[in-house]
């Protein structure tokens, strides 16, 4: 299917349109539009009115159905008269904080069935209190300043998992959103260079070389082998650039830079969070590949 836009050139009121060939299975990437809502109506406890403005620019884009409460006890409220596909939790709120929230909000499941995903949203980043989280119920864990790649790729697994549980129909994938996994600037370039099957096959071969990357590099880093570290971060950085896929390069960055200051402990949890991404993105190309 062409796709016919314009770009505006340096000459004063002119325009130029080109085509840009995109793959067919891109073709059926579902778009935030106005006028469509997201079938996923998220919950957001949190007491600082900045933070909670935060969060809904940074949801806005994907239009998802957002209330906000600021405290545990209006959270649990919120959670007995609607359901939610997923709850942003706060851990420090006045009258009753997050981690309660949480259990109490368990003990109603026990009794009516069903689970809601509860990201922790915390300053705390200790592995102690990560820990408390996942005691008090929560399932993951996001530490403020709230990097939005990051959130991104946690709301993605967490949603996607809570929508197969519940067997529904209207799979609400984040990841298929232009911008998130793959840069629209990057990816116009791509398609205008290699054109539809040459980049899909480029994509099945990115596939194989970067698991082999991430894999190795879990090895590596547990060798506390910075030099190789640094060299194959490289190559995964470059090949992920390769294919516009933007996210990936991001952890590259960050993990290079933790390794460039030695934090070897603080390295090796950015790997997992690395991993997890890349195995996001990998079922999402996976997907769109065999369309």
């Amino acid at each position: 299917m062409d796709r016919t836009r314009p770009l505006a050139s340096k000459v004063a009121n002119a325009q130029i349109w080109y085509k840009v060939q995109k793959p067919h299975w891109m073709s059926r990437m579902p778009e935030a539009s106005a006028g469509k809502e997201s079938p996923a109506k998220i919950l957001i406890a949190e007491d600082n009115k900045v933070n909670t403005k935060v969060l809904l620019l940074l949801l806005d884009k994907f239009r998802f159905d957002c209330d906000t409460v600021e405290n545990g006890r209006e959270a649990v409220e919120a959670v007995k008269n609607t359901h939610y596909n997923l709850i942003l939790m706060d851990v420090h709120m006045p009258k009753m904080d997050g981690l309660e929230a949480t259990q109490i909000i368990r003990q109603m499941e026990k009794a009516s069935g069903g689970h809601t995903p509860i990201i922790a949203v915390t300053a705390l980043s200790s592995d102690a209190d990560k820990q408390k989280c996942l005691d008090a119920g929560m399932d993951d864990h996001i530490a403020k300043p709230i990097d939005r790649d990051f959130l991104y790729v946690k709301m993605n697994h967490w949603l996607q998992k809570n929508v197969e549980t519940a067997a529904k129909d209207e799979a609400f994938d984040l990841a298929h959103y232009e911008g998130i996994w793959l840069d629209p600037e990057d990816l116009k370039r791509i398609l205008e260079n290699f054109g539809d099957v040459n980049f899909s096959n480029l994509l099945r071969n990115y596939l194989t070389s970067a698991q082999n990357y991430v894999e190795t590099l879990e090895k590596l880093l547990s060798e506390h082998d910075k030099f190789q570290c640094f060299r194959v971060l490289q190559e995964l950085n470059s090949a992920s650039a390769d294919v516009g896929a933007r996210t990936i390069c991001k952890f590259c960055r960050e993990l290079n830079e933790m390794l460039s200051d030695s934090d070897w402990v603080e390295a090796a949890e950015h790997y997992e969070d690395l991993k997890d991404a890349f195995a996001e993105f990998s079922k999402f190309l996976e997907e769109k590949l065999a369309a």
